[in-house]
């Protein structure tokens, strides 16, 4: 028998209840979502949560797309909720499955609705949840909160390329919701556990800096803790995001991350443990231009090197026979280029190293601009490498750099990767490994996520600086940038405020937010030494102050070579703020995505095509 996807397991019986419950025609069809099908994998899960969960209970539960209903009922029965509704639009192949379910129990009850056309998300609670309303709100923080109430969702991929609504498009909804205090979050906050595709659940939790977009940024703005609790092993390339992010860089966050989790006594069960990354290849022989090995992970190119290089029959002598010279050259290259990368990589953390040496230096009540003289000799040499760097690699090989130094100054702006600016790097433990077996049917594999808001997220604290009347200019420039930031990648910060903030210089900006001096390049202004040595800092910094995140007003700032994406949420709320009290807010949410380059759906511009017919 040959097995598909839609084989049944023998030892996880669910998985055969499912294949009943689906006609021949549904199995044929491409399955937009896979189930959790193991109640091991499940409980393992709970265990790792629970300590979330249980600090305050929710007693009423919103589960959104139940299907086989595995998973729901572990939370039933971990959290015994008052009111457990689940609504589910493809009620027709899992009512025999959920039937049962939910009649074992009189605290569920079972809806069928196309989730994505409710709107008025208020109706549902004051009809379903009656108990629910403004007495459940916790108004202790500044975003208020309502811990009574708990989601899951289980949202479908999208079903063809024409369809935008992903997986982590509904997501950012309900980031949105969560931040406006609407919808389903209307009493406050709610917390949700959510199971997305491999490839929405790394939009919003992203491993690296290229993927920092819309449903991340929208994330880290309301977000006290947003991390992955299980995972499967990537389908295809399962290190691709590894290499991007730098071997260094990934070992070192890992075992930050094994600090934390053993801090909080946080134990993973056997085959929980997610994969080691295997390094890549080392030649054995470096050729005529010999570079040290550079470790990194090993991918999919690497295998099929090094099987020919080592299973490929040699010619006469022993020696490598045509095809395994090849390959071997390519390997030798592919190291050449990584570590041409790195070390031009290492060179920029050098002078960013240097840089807030100098920002320390000139804030010294006992230096001179003569003790600058050294610190700005050796940037100048550093930049002359870089320049000699560039003049003799093809572009090809050094266009991944922005992205390792990106990964680098996010992780450690502030030298401590509990303030790294990616959720992923600042995740409480390691996700459990889910096997492919698990998830059914197969090849539809999910991650799943947990979430809960910050009563007091730093973006509402800005906000909320404003009157109400004043704080609509902010949230459309957030708009733009998110909607942006995505095709924009590389866009520089110099570019962004020059946009939003014309003609208006550099040191003023960063006067007003000093937020940005920690990323600027900084020189001494010509008149340093008749110039005072005050630092200002950012209203929510600690004392001491650290000149080099401080405005100076001795030193001269550029962030020409510093990419928006690596700018904190904080920060990049001050920019909001800021453009509120000196920016044009005339412009309006579409005009201002077209300023920063970006492009609109029709349904964002609330345009609608005329139907033609012919």
């Amino acid at each position: 028998m040959r097995l598909t996807r839609w084989t049944p397991v023998p030892h996880l019986p669910l998985t055969q209840a499912i294949y009943n419950s689906f006609p021949l025609p549904a199995r044929r069809r491409s399955v937009r979502k896979a189930e959790l099908a193991s109640e091991k994998l499940c409980d393992d899960v709970l265990n790792r949560l629970s300590p979330f969960l249980l600090r305050n209970p929710a007693v009423d539960i919103l589960d959104l797309w139940p299907g086989a209903g595995l998973w729901s009922s572990k939370i039933n029965a971990l959290l015994k909720p008052r009111r457990h509704v689940l609504i589910e639009p493809e009620l027709k192949c899992y009512k025999p499955l959920l039937l049962p379910l939910t009649e074992s129990n009189p605290s569920y009850e079972l809806l069928s609705a196309d989730i994505h056309d409710i709107a008025d998300w208020q109706s549902i609670l004051s009809k379903h949840f009656p108990e629910q309303g403004p007495s459940n709100r916790d108004d202790s923080g500044i975003l208020p909160k309502n811990d009574t109430l708990l989601v899951l969702a289980n949202p479908p991929a999208i079903g063809s390329k024409k369809d935008h609504y992903t997986p982590a498009r509904w997501w950012s909804v309900f980031m949105e919701a969560c931040m406006h205090q609407t919808g389903i979050h209307a009493y406050g906050s709610v917390r949700m556990v959510a199971l997305l595709p491999i490839s929405d659940a790394q939009q919003v939790i992203p491993r690296t800096i290229i993927e920092r977009k819309r449903p991340a940024l929208l994330t880290e703005t309301v977000a006290l803790h947003a991390f992955e609790v299980a995972a499967p092993k990537a389908p295809k390339d399962p290190n691709a995001w590894a290499t991007l992010k730098g071997w260094d860089l990934m070992t070192s966050n890992a075992s930050r991350v094994a600090q934390r989790a053993a801090e909080q006594g946080v134990t993973t069960p056997p085959g929980r443990e997610l994969p080691p990354i295997p390094l890549a290849p080392e030649s054995p022989d470096q050729g005529r231009i010999p570079v040290p090995y550079v470790p990194r992970p090993y991918t999919e190119w690497h295998e099929k090197v090094w099987k020919k290089i080592t299973t490929d029959t040699p010619a006469k002598e022993g020696k490598l026979n045509a095809t395994q010279r090849r390959v071997l050259t390519q390997l030798n290259k592919e190291n050449r280029d990584v570590y041409k990368r790195q070390y031009q990589a290492t060179t920029i953390g050098e002078i960013d190293e240097l840089t807030n040496t100098l920002s320390r230096t000139a804030a010294d009540p006992r230096e001179s601009s003569a003790a600058l003289e050294p610190i700005l000799d050796k940037i100048k040499a550093a930049k002359s490498t870089l320049a000699q760097i560039l003049s003799e690699v093809h572009y090809e090989v050094i266009k991944e750099v922005p992205a390792v130094v990106d990964n680098k100054r996010v992780a450690l702006h502030s030298g401590n990767f509990d303030d790294a600016i990616l959720h992923w790097d600042r995740r409480p433990f390691e996700p459990l490994l889910i096997t492919p077996e698990e998830l059914y049917p197969r090849e539809a594999e999910r991650s799943v996520l947990y979430f809960e808001a910050d009563p007091n997220p730093p973006a509402v604290q800005k906000l909320n600086q404003l009157d109400p009347s004043q704080r609509d200019a902010p949230l459309r420039l957030f708009e733009a940038l998110s909607l942006t930031i995505g095709t924009r990648n590389l866009m520089t910060v110099a570019e962004f405020l020059e946009l939003i903030f014309p003609e208006r210089p550099i040191n003023d900006i960063v006067k007003s937010i000093p937020g940005l001096a920690v990323f600027a390049a900084k020189t001494p202004k010509p008149d340093f030494d008749n110039l005072p040595k005050t630092i200002h800092g950012a209203p929510e910094a600690h004392e001491p102050l650290d000149p080099a995140a401080c405005y100076q007003e001795n030193l001269d700032y550029d962030l020409s070579d510093v990419r928006v994406r690596t700018l904190p949420i904080s920060t990049l709320w001050d920019i909001f703020v800021e453009y509120q009290k000196k920016g044009n807010t005339n412009i309006s949410t579409v005009q201002l995505t077209q300023l920063l380059g970006g492009t609109l759906t029709s349904f964002r511009t609330g345009w609608e095509p005329t139907k033609r017919y012919h």
